[in-house]
């Protein structure tokens, strides 16, 4: 498409020194193009294919593959990188599973996290590295936030890895995978909350209806 169509219309020379092409000289690179294509285009699938199968068998491993951990958390300096207790975010973790246990909805969760000064997940991480947080935020709690700790079984001492794909190694948008495709490995580092206190989330979740919010407050 570009360098039978594109290219020569906008004038723009083409060269590829690996493949001995060179648009304006008309080497032979240019003749054997289409078939240098399809060997590029079968080298990317397969070796798509096989980082997939390692990033796999990594996490049916136990090998924790995530860039950061999760807040409450640190990433182990062993072979496996696993997650480590964070002490001081792991307490705040905790009052938001025993907030939620007791009822509060995460609107209030927030909402209290931000009257007492609680820094955020991100501000927290790079205050810990002494540098100022790059990313832009508006460095306040969010129900959504707290919704996505209260979810995150990384907390009860497991490994859920896998969460996401992308499409094909050509469209890299990404997308959640279903449960029966994630990869969970029990018992593989500390939890921070128990079973217990995880079940009660999940009842008070499922018993309690979400109220609304509007300018004023809450609504039932």
């Amino acid at each position: 498409q570009y360098t039978d169509y594109i290219f020569p219309m906008y004038n723009i020379r083409f060269i590829a020194l690996g493949d001995n092409v060179d648009s304006a000289m008309q080497t032979g690179g240019m003749d054997m193009m289409p078939i240098m294509n399809v060997f590029n285009e079968w080298h990317a699938a397969n070796t798509s294919k096989k980082i997939r199968a390692v990033i796999e068998s990594n996490a049916k491993a136990g090998k924790y593959r995530t860039t950061y951990a999760p807040y409450g958390y640190v990433k182990g300096r062993d072979e496996k990188k696993l997650p480590v207790i964070d002490e001081p975010a792991a307490s705040n973790v905790r009052r938001m599973f025993e907030m939620r246990a007791s009822g509060i909805s995460p609107h209030h969760i927030a909402d209290k996290l931000n009257e007492d000064g609680v820094p955020i997940p991100s501000d927290y991480y790079y205050v810990k590295l002494g540098k100022p947080n790059p990313r832009r935020t508006r460095h306040m709690w969010s129900p959504e936030t707290v919704r996505q700790i209260l979810h995150n079984y990384t907390y009860l001492g497991h490994l859920v890895q896998l969460r996401t794909r992308t499409v094909s190694y050509k469209n890299h948008k990404v997308i959640k995978n279903d449960e029966d495709d994630m990869i969970v490995v029990k018992n593989t580092h500390e939890a921070i909350v128990s079973q217990e206190l995880w079940d009660r989330v999940r009842e008070i979740e499922q018993s309690v209806s979400q109220g609304k919010r509007n300018s004023s407050g809450y609504v039932a």
